[in-house]
């Protein structure tokens, strides 16, 4: 893709429309899927995404704005943790 590609596709692409899986979203956090399903149990923070359809085995979705939202508070309590410790 041409760089004047990549700018126009900024101007289009808003992360709060964009829908993701479950692996694009624990790859983007850093994360197994396995470990962000953990996540999403036990974190209340963490996105718990949205189903894209009625079935029962309808596949998990996530908003990617969320995604990255939670990606900043997992970073600020690292850096809290990092400041709490004894140097």
């Amino acid at each position: 893709m041409a760089n004047a590609q990549r700018n126009e596709s900024r101007d289009w692409i808003d992360p709060r429309f964009v829908q993701i899986s479950r692996a694009e979203a624990a790859k983007i956090l850093g994360r197994s899927p396995t470990e962000f399903d953990r996540l999403r149990k036990s974190d209340p923070e963490c996105p718990k995404g949205f189903k894209d359809g009625v079935d029962r085995s309808a596949r998990v979705r996530f908003r990617l704005s969320d995604v990255y939202s939670y990606s900043g508070v997992l970073m600020a309590r690292g850096e809290e943790a990092e400041n709490l410790e004894p140097r």
